[in-house]
């Protein structure tokens, strides 16, 4: 399980500065939050909103502090469960939710994710 907790370097914060919102899509993002459970999924809570904007209508996303955490395999999911309750740091791609499964309306695909 903590062979999955790589410390995240240095790199452009995932928050939107000045009020801009994050590319949807864009690979790499970085955010910081509290993870918790609802519905099943695993929620990140953000200190401060975060919104998305894209080429295609549907990649936007209004401001929100709750991005849905979504691991890429089982391992991944297995780290994730073991941080609940606890400050993190994730790096992945983020979308907007496009599926009932989606309980945020940002998605991130995991990459990375490592405790503060």
């Amino acid at each position: 399980m903590f062979a999955l907790m790589v410390a995240l370097g240095a790199a452009a914060p995932a928050l939107a500065q000045d009020n801009a919102c994050l590319p949807a899509n864009g690979e790499g993002q970085i955010a910081q939050g509290q993870l918790t459970i609802r519905d099943g999924a695993i929620i990140l809570k953000l200190p401060q909103a975060v919104c998305l904007t894209g080429a295609d209508e549907d990649d936007n996303v209004d401001a929100t502090d709750e991005i849905h955490v979504a691991p890429m395999d089982e391992d991944m999911q297995q780290a994730l469960t073991g941080l609940v309750g606890r400050d993190v740091k994730v790096r992945g791609t983020m979308i907007p939710a496009h599926t009932q499964h989606h309980k945020a309306p940002i998605v991130l695909m995991l990459e990375q994710v490592a405790p503060l």
